[in-house]
This record gives structure tokens, sequence and C-alpha cells, in this order.
């Protein structure tokens, strides 16, 4: 399950009922004290509750606010199609009228005087109006079975000691009846509904908060907890304990002999004392052995004396660490890791390896990421699709908006995100490419170099051209390409054959007659350009298998149409389909050839896209 939406009300800063979109990558950037932690903290509220960070009370309602409830709702956009309950029978959310309008699983959790003892959980739900169903799931199972014999409804059995299988001959009943539905919202915490939310909440995701403000010594419960875990865990295991039994036998049976020769020895200078003496071994706590475990360097520093930026990075992976294992013991397949300021106290170095962590979790089917941020360095690394800005609007309402271009500028403009293109750059340059990604960046600067001599363009050096990524892009180039936009220089625009929303945008740009290109690829994408003989060379585990059978006549016009990375991924080939297009776009265009190219048929369309490119920058 994924957090498609947070919805909030009279939380904080957050009066007015606001609602936050979420992909698998979020991040929230804005000024301080403008809500972007108490989005995390209401998130840590509603899926941990008691054990949560920070505990709800009546401060946490909003200032001047007439509602004393403060309400936490949350819209899944993936849930268990089927839940069993009811003596293992299975029944769906859709049948039961649990699903919204949209047909995403809706959840709130309302707060009566912001009191965390006393919160009230509901489904909003699509659900029917008719008066002998609207209320089924409130109805007790007598209830239920007297409902079906006013409505001469015949169960057998076995369906009478079901409540969802009463319920559906109920609904069944009145099929042929037009149901109308109004999204109402139903108590998950009586009767019918209960046992479904027994079930569901199941499924509910690992919510895992890290925090800006956590202390970073070694003595801290993020990094013991964890190893006490372990710990307890080991010392449960036959082979250890077996062992531990041993030495305990070993230490018991040495102690007594020695106990017992002191008492004799006693009993010869004060019998009285002696005889009311005998040896006990208690139980030994083996987990205090290992108390206070740390984390040292090779050269014997601990944890607490490394630099704050080490022990940070080593916290947020104990914090990781920590998280799995509660995803595991739960045997709940998602998790959502919330970071708060994952930058604080990282070196620049640091802040990329984090960002390239953080898009490799949230490429993990059942990962998504969190991320709060001041720092134009980590905005600049993240995809402008992920930013959310949130800012007051001129009623003081505080207000989360999504990446268009508008919002991408005021984010820009509120962390001080400059272009990175050097100004001697600037003052040279007579072209742009536009392309559709950042790894089609590193394509068409690696074919620069293949192409015939007259055409070669050294896109590293050359200052008369810059390649920018247009589509799936980062901060960093569309504030870059926002800049070179305004000075009016030609474009050659160069995107994939397989989307017609670009086949359109391409001919728009024909159609301007401004000096300005479009070229659509004539094969489906980049990554079709390079050679199945160089994919298979790279991949090793399609060394067995190929990825197109090349004896076929028309196995060009084949692959002409392959989604290539999806058929690597489903070779077998145990990358992200991110990583599978990175390794094509750098290693697999080095490896081409000019021959190669004249083999795919690719070359004639290349030359031209070159031959252009030239003209345009001489």
């Amino acid at each position: 399950m994924k957090i498609k939406k947070l919805i909030l009300e009279n939380f904080r800063i957050f009066k007015d009922r606001t609602i936050i979109h979420f992909d698998n990558l979020t991040a929230f950037v804005g000024k301080n004290d403008i809500g972007k932690s108490s989005i995390l903290e209401a998130l840590d509220i509603f899926f941990n509750e008691k054990d949560a960070q920070v505990r709800l009370d009546n401060e946490d309602i909003s200032k001047g606010s007439d509602n004393k409830n403060v309400v936490i709702g949350v819209v899944f956009d993936s849930f268990p199609q089927e839940i069993v309950i009811d003596a293992a029978v299975q029944t769906n959310l859709k049948e039961e009228y649990l699903l919204n309008k949209d047909n995403f699983l809706e959840i709130y959790k309302i707060f009566p005087n912001g009191d965390s003892r006393k919160r009230e959980i509901y489904i909003n739900a699509n659900h029917p109006t008719n008066e002998n169903i609207k209320d089924l799931l409130s109805l007790k199972i007598s209830e239920l079975k007297k409902r079906a014999e006013n409505l001469n409804i015949d169960l057998s059995d076995e369906d009478k000691r079901i409540a969802s299988r009463i319920r559906k001959k109920i609904r069944e009943h009145f099929k042929d009846e037009k149901v109308f539905l109004q999204e109402i919202k139903i108590p998950l915490e009586k009767e019918g509904a209960k046992q479904i939310w027994d079930q569901i909440k199941n499924y509910l995701p690992v919510y895992a908060l890290f925090k800006s403000d956590r202390q970073n010594v070694d003595q801290d419960a993020e990094v013991q907890d964890p190893m006490k875990i372990a710990i307890k865990k080991l010392l449960r295991t036959n082979a250890v304990k077996n062992k531990l039994e041993e030495i305990k036998d070993e230490v018991e049976k040495n102690i007594v002999e020695i106990a017992n020769d002191t008492i004799e020895k006693l009993k010869e200078m004060n019998p009285e004392v002696a005889k009311e003496l005998k040896p006990k071994m208690p139980e030994p706590k083996w987990e205090n052995v290992f108390k206070g475990i740390t984390i040292s360097s090779d050269e014997g520093i601990p944890l607490n004396k490394r630099g704050s930026g080490v022990r940070r990075l080593i916290l947020l992976n104990f914090f990781r660490a920590e998280a799995e294992k509660k995803k595991e013991e739960r045997n709940i397949p998602d998790i959502v890791y919330a970071f708060e300021e994952p930058e604080t106290a990282q070196h620049p170095e640091h802040q990329h390896m984090l960002i390239e962590a953080f898009l490799s979790l949230s490429e993990k089917e059942n990962n998504q990421i969190i991320l709060t941020t001041h720092s134009p360095g980590i905005a600049n690394l993240l995809p402008v699709e992920s930013l959310r800005f949130l800012h007051k609007n001129d009623d003081g309402k505080v207000v989360v908006e999504t990446g268009v271009d508008e919002v991408l500028e005021k984010i820009a403009k509120s962390l001080g995100v400059l272009p990175t293109i050097e100004k001697d750059i600037i003052k040279q340059l007579k072209l742009i490419i536009c392309v559709e990604g950042p790894t089609d960046v590193q394509f068409f600067k690696r074919l620069g170099k293949i192409v015939e001599n007259n055409l070669k363009i050294d896109f590293e050096n050359d200052k008369r051209v810059i390649i920018i990524p247009l589509g799936g892009s980062i901060l960093k180039y569309w504030v870059d390409n926002r800049y070179l936009r305004k000075l009016g220089l030609p474009e050659i625009h160069i995107y994939d054959g397989d989307n017609e929303e670009y086949k359109q945008k391409a001919q728009e740009i024909n159609n301007r007659n401004d000096g300005c290109k479009g070229f659509v690829t004539q094969k489906r994408e980049i990554e079709n350009y390079v050679h199945p003989n160089i994919l298979e060379n790279i991949f090793r585990e399609l060394s067995q298998d190929s990825l197109i059978d090349r004896k076929q006549a028309n196995w060009i016009d084949k692959w002409n149409q392959l989604n290539v990375v999806k058929e690597i991924k489903n070779k077998g080939v145990p990358l992200k389909e991110r990583k599978i297009k990175e390794k094509i776009t750098t290693e697999g265009i080095e490896k081409m050839t000019l021959e190669l190219f004249e083999e795919l048929k690719a070359y004639d369309e290349i030359h031209q896209w070159f031959k252009i490119i030239n003209e345009m920058i001489s």
C-alpha cells in the first residue's frame, strides 16, 4: 500500500482542509516553520499512534480554530483487492463499497480535542444510500439475519454463520434496482467494519521517520535498539543457546565447588554460620554481557567520537535497518522512509550519494521515500516531478503546490538555485540540443565521438553547443533550460519515437519556422540504437539467451519496436530499469561502431542529425 494523498485538517499550521499529493519519491521544500515537519509527523501519528515519535495533544489543534477535532486522512493508491475475514472467507473492498468515488482506499483518523487515546477511525466510501443496504456494515450477525428474514431472503446454513456472505446476499437481492451511491464516512471500529479493519491494518505500510534533531551519540536508542534486537535473536538460536548452556554448566560446577570448599573451611571456624550457607547460582543475563555495544572505526575510534556527518550517515543506515526489521517482523510488503533534512552535516559528495540512494530506494516496488530539505544542492539533484513547495497564499493559508513551471520557478527562487552554466560558455553558445532525459544526454555525448570525422562533435568541450534534458528532468537541468530559453538561441529537439505527444511537439517546433528543428527517432527509443550483440556482452545474464532472434529476415524491424530495457529486465538481469538505461547509454554506445550502426539501418538517420547540428553551429 502506497500513500497517494495526505489530508490534514485542524492540525497545527494546517487549519483548513489541505490535500497533499505523493509520488514514490516526494520532497517538500519551503521556509522554516511552514509545515514540512508537521507533514512527516502527521503521518507518523497516523501509522504509529502510541509508538509515534511525537505524541498528539491539544497543543496540536490549530490556533484560533472553533473545531476541536484533529483530522489526519490517508488515501492509498494500492491496497489488498481481497481480504480474509469471517472464518477464512474472502471479501472484496469494492463489493463491500469501501472505496471512495475514485476507487481508492481513503482512511481517516480523527482525534477529539487532540487526544490520541480517543481517536476514531473512518473510511470515506462511495456507499449505497438504499435504506436496506446502507447500514449493513454496522449490523451484528444476528441483526443481518433478521434483515435477510424481513426481506424474505433465503440463507443457507453456511451463509448464516458468515456476516460477509449475508451482506452479499442482501445486496444481490437489490441488484436489479438502481443503486445510488454517495460518499460517507463509515466507522471502522463497529461490528462488521471492525473485522474488515482488523485485516486492512495488517497491510498498512511500515512508516519509519528519521528526524533531523535526533541525538548523535553511540548510546542513542537508534543505535542501541537494532543491536539489542540482533543480540536477542542470536541468543535465542538453538546453536548459541546450547553453547551458552555448556558455559553456564561449567562455570556453575566450578563456582559451586569453590563455594563448598569455602563453607567447609568456615565450619572449622564457625559451624553455626556455616550451616546457614549454601551456594546459589542465578540465571545469567547474557544480554547484559553485550550492553553498550557500539561501532568503531578500524583505528578503534568509537562512533560518538566521529564527525557529526559520519555519525549521521551511520545513524541513517541504522534507521533503515531497523525499519526493514519491523517490516520483516510484521510480514508487510511496503515501507515508507521519511527523512527530515537528510543533508544535515553532510559533505556535498555524501549528499550526491544520499540522493542516489534515495532514488534507488524509491524505484524498488515496495518502497516510498519522503524528504524535506532546505538545501539547494539536494533540490538540484531531485526529479522535478518529486518536488512540493510549501508557502502561504494571500489569505495566510498554507498551500502545497506540485511541480509545474510556475511552482518550480518559486522553488528555485526560494532555495537560491542558479543556472550551472559558466559565463564564458554563454558567450560562445550557438545551439541548444533538447533531449528527453539525463541518460539521453550521456548517449549523445558519446555518439558525437563515433560519427564520421567531418561530423564529430566533442560535446564535453565544444562551448558552441549544450545538451539539456527536458522530460523527467532534475531541477538543475530545468533551471538551466529556463535560463537558456531566455537567450533566444536556435534549438534542436530529438525525442523518442514511442511517444505520440513528442511527435506532436516535434511537428509544432518544425512549424514555427524560426530556425529550430524537431526530430523523433525512427526507432522506438534511444536504447534501440545499440546493437543487441553489444548488450548481450554487457549484461552477462543474457549470454545464454539472446534478446532477439537475428536469424529472422525482419529482425531489425522487430528490434526497432522492442522495449529493450524491459526485455533485458525480463530476461533476469537483476538491475533496476534506470540502471539498465544508464549502462546502455554509456557502456553500450561506447562499444558501437559505424558498421554496427549500418547493420541496424540507423546511420543515415544519425548522419542527418549531426549534419544539421554542424550546420547550425558553424
